[in-house]
């Protein structure tokens, strides 16, 4: 108990989001990226069809990856990892009792996953000091079994509720896509670049479609406007970090400094009204990316001809949100209030 009680309720969430987020990208990124490349080969050669099994597959891990990765956090041993896994697995509904067979259903409900996760290592904590020796007995059923089953029995309400936010988000954007996708955009833009973490926010609440489309640029803008924003104070390595996704580096700045927000919202809603306009898609398990596995992912939604498609998927992740970001950049340089060059600087010894 007394190892629990040194978690910050803020710290142990943090720890455990952190994970599942984790556990999401190493899992979903080999079907996000390879996937749409090979499924028209798959359709004639056994050989590109294992290909695109093998890569599928990779996603079906999730439960499992991020029960682990939680645990370790945690510092749990091998025995509490591996009965923390245990208890995602069943809990998360990634698997399904169905005509006498189990049978893998996708990556479950996030969360409830997480809710299961957050059980079974407080369960851990409060045990582990009485199981002793028989802790490789005693955790696995209190893990797997016991909060296993809670979790088999809230899955049913939790997922209701999550689907259903995703699907009036889904909806609303359809029947209002300018406002939507400006909002959705401008949010996932600044969600982005906090400690949240938009690929597991995305897949939770099941946002796709037109909706997924405006989450995946708005991340794709903030990379670019951060990417920026930092190359006079830190140079072309930083900057070409933060291209690629890497703008959770500058976490401790934008605690720091709120301020930088401002353009990093203006450019995810200018992007996103765009967006509005071009009908851009992404799946839930992709949304929450950015480029590059956004646009890939795009790609397999669009029909008509492939360059025309290619230019668009161009314009609307790099060009664009580039030039929006340039506008902008040089804008609120002139309000000092709101802009200072120092906060953009990344100190990478720390």
């Amino acid at each position: 108990m007394k190892e629990l009680s040194k978690y910050k309720m803020g710290e142990f969430w943090n720890k455990l989001l952190s994970a599942v987020a984790m556990a999401i990208v190493v899992a979903v990124t080999p079907g996000a990226i390879i996937s749409p490349f090979i499924t028209g080969l798959a359709k004639h050669s056994a050989f590109w069809e294992t290909i695109l099994n093998a890569s599928n597959l990779s996603m079906y891990i999730v439960p499992v990856a991020a029960g682990v990765l939680a645990a370790g956090e945690f510092g749990f041993n091998r025995i509490e990892k591996a009965s923390v896994a245990l208890a995602s697995l069943v809990g998360s509904g990634a698997v399904a009792f169905d005509k006498g067979s189990w049978v893998l259903v996708g990556m479950g409900d996030l969360i409830n996953t997480i809710l299961v996760i957050a059980v079974a290592i407080v369960a851990v904590f409060l045990t582990r000091d009485f199981v002793g020796s028989f802790s490789i007995i005693i955790e696995p059923i209190l893990c797997g079994t016991i909060v296993g089953s809670l979790g088999l029995w809230s899955y049913t309400y939790v997922h209701m509720i999550s689907t259903g936010v995703g699907s009036v988000l889904n909806a609303i954007t359809k029947l209002q896509p300018i406002l939507m996708c400006t909002l959705i955009a401008m949010a996932f833009a600044v969600i982005i670049a906090t400690p949240l973490s938009t690929v597991s926010l995305a897949y939770a609440i099941g946002i796709s479609g037109i909706a997924g489309g405006a989450a995946s640029v708005g991340v794709t803008s903030c990379f670019m406007i951060v990417a920026i924003a930092t190359f006079k104070a830190n140079g072309k390595g930083v900057s070409l970090a933060m291209f690629w996704g890497g703008v959770k580096m500058m976490l401790a700045n934008f605690v720091e400094h709120p301020r930088m927000f401002i353009p990093i919202a203006i450019v995810g809603a200018i992007t996103g009204f765009i967006d509005s306009f071009l009908n851009i898609q992404n799946g839930s398990a992709e949304a929450g990316f950015g480029q590059p596995v956004g646009p890939i992912d795009s790609f397999q939604y669009m029909s008509g001809n492939t360059g025309t498609n290619i230019l668009i998927l161009l314009l609307i992740h790099y060009i664009l949100p580039i030039l929006i970001s340039l506008v902008v950049y040089w804008i609120i340089r002139k309000f000092p209030k709101l802009y200072n060059s120092n906060d953009w600087k990344v100190d990478i010894d720390k």
